[in-house]
């Protein structure tokens, strides 16, 4: 428990030169827009073109806003449309490669990894529930 206190208080040293006290970044993300926090903008989706205008991709605009580098830059009822379509048209069966099967030296990383703002935040708030029962 130790380690993972110390890994999160590590993320939010890093983020909070990066982002303004308080700040949640889950909160952009709606269920029928997203807001881009570079111009405050709402959209169904923020695209490779609208992040471009602001001199940013994908990965650096995640980076710099604390988002999980997989959390999709999307609205919910957008992302639930997409995960429908595809359970529909059976996608995951087309999945053939699995990177720890295929890469073995990435076992020894022992799953270290950067811990995102929004995923701090996550915890804190299971940490804060937990606490409150």
């Amino acid at each position: 428990m130790e380690t993972i206190r110390t890994i999160d208080q590590d993320a939010a040293a890093t983020h909070t030169a990066l982002v303004p006290d308080g700040f949640d970044p889950r909160q952009a993300i709606g269920e029928t827009t997203i807001r881009c926090l570079v111009c405050g903008h709402a959209f169904r989706q923020l695209t490779n073109t609208h992040l471009k205008s602001h001199g940013l991709d994908t990965p650096a605009y995640k980076r710099r806003f604390g988002y999980n580098r997989r959390r999709p830059l999307m609205s919910l009822a957008l992302l639930r449309l997409y995960a429908a379509r595809a359970i529909e048209r059976k996608l995951a069966s087309h999945i053939r490669c699995r990177p720890v099967v295929a890469r073995p030296e990435l076992r020894r990383t022992g799953g270290r990894r950067v811990i995102a703002l929004e995923e701090f935040l996550t915890r804190q708030d299971a940490w804060r529930r937990r606490r409150a029962r």
